[in-house]
């Protein structure tokens, strides 16, 4: 089985909220929205709802304005620090100096009617569904096959346990989140029933993005109800189960990023099996992009949905220089999974 190589992403401290804009990359001009609008350059902004440095969900949509910025478009970032004072004015913001804002997060419920008062910016909403997308031609919900993902790590988990009892965290209470769980619930059982075994799945939610605190107690109860594998989909949160899982004597799975590798620089490398990556970083740099190529590739109104088959949900496994801890024989009956979702023999249940 393949291993997925993720970029290392310094973690980012949060910005004072005097700090309304920071660039990410900037152009030789400094930024200047518009002397970019002068020189044709395509500006791009990235609105984040909560802040970076989960090394997570938002540090890989980070990444992917990284490497936009790389590629010569102008782009920016903004965090709102879980602010709901701020999201609307921060995409007001973001649309007034830019050619594409793109909103990272599911608290940006409001896109749809800034969108409608922008007609000439595109936006895209990443990881969430707008309400009657038709009505608004300018914006574009991007959604990933996090249950198909979740599945595949539901059924390494389900295929590992000795307790016969899997965990789950999430971020929050929501139908992303849940279609994490329900994908994941429905691999761990399918592996126990391959085995013959029973497996029981226990699930908690985190009501918070970068509480480690909170990830940590909310491990050690599922723990206390004898899980010993847990999937962390909480954001910064969900790390603090990771940090916790030596002590606990437990192993985590990881997500949207290859956390083998990026959660402390590999220093909690034995305690997480494998990451569940939704590839924000990829998305974003492969839909702009087209979208450059392109006018045709706009999918305004409709929802860019983001799957196995693209590469921008998969299993990673950390680092070649990194020990697998998955076994071979989980790894080769994974490999039957992946071809009998492919071929739609397994439909994946799903919350959304």
């Amino acid at each position: 089985m393949k291993k997925f190589i993720s970029l290392t992403l310094a973690a980012m401290m949060v910005l004072t909220m005097t700090l309304f804009m920071a660039s990410c990359n900037s152009s030789d001009d400094g930024g200047d929205a518009e002397k970019d609008a002068q020189s044709g350059k395509i500006r791009v902004t990235g609105v984040i709802a909560t802040q970076l440095g989960d090394m997570s969900f938002n540090d890989s949509a980070k990444a992917g304005l990284d490497e936009l910025g790389d590629q010569g478009f102008s782009v920016n970032v903004t965090e709102c620090n879980t602010d709901e004072t701020q999201y609307e004015p921060q995409l007001r913001t973001a649309a007034e100096n830019s050619d594409i804002v793109i909103g990272v997060g599911s608290e940006l419920t409001m896109i749809d009617k800034v969108a409608d008062d922008y007609p000439d910016v595109k936006f895209i909403w990443i990881d969430n569904p707008a309400s009657n997308p038709e009505k608004h031609p300018n914006l574009t919900s991007v959604l990933y096959a996090q249950n198909e993902g979740s599945y595949l790590v539901g059924y390494i988990a389900g295929s590992m346990t000795k307790s016969g009892v899997v965990g789950f965290i999430g971020g929050a209470d929501i139908p992303v989140i849940n279609d994490f769980r329900v994908g994941y619930e429905q691999g761990a059982k399918q592996a126990g029933k391959d085995l013959g075994k029973d497996v029981k799945i226990v699930k908690g939610y985190t009501g918070d993005w970068s509480d480690t605190n909170l990830g940590a107690e909310w491990a050690q109860d599922l723990q206390a109800k004898g899980a010993d594998i847990i999937f962390c989909a909480a954001g910064g949160s969900g790390n603090g189960a990771i940090m916790k899982a030596k002590e606990l004597g437990i192993k985590c799975i990881g997500v949207d990023q290859d956390q083998r590798i990026t959660l402390g620089d590999g220093k909690y490398a034995d305690d997480i099996l494998c990451s569940m990556i939704k590839n924000v970083h990829k998305s974003i740099v492969d839909y702009v992009n087209q979208i450059n190529e392109s006018e045709e590739n706009w999918k305004g109104g409709e929802i860019f949905y983001a799957g196995l088959d693209g590469g921008y949900v998969e299993v990673a496994y950390g680092s070649d220089d990194m020990k697998v801890l998955v076994p071979e024989d989980v790894l080769s009956a994974l490999d039957e999974q992946i071809k009998k979702i492919a071929d739609g023999e397994i439909k994946v249940d799903t919350a959304m």
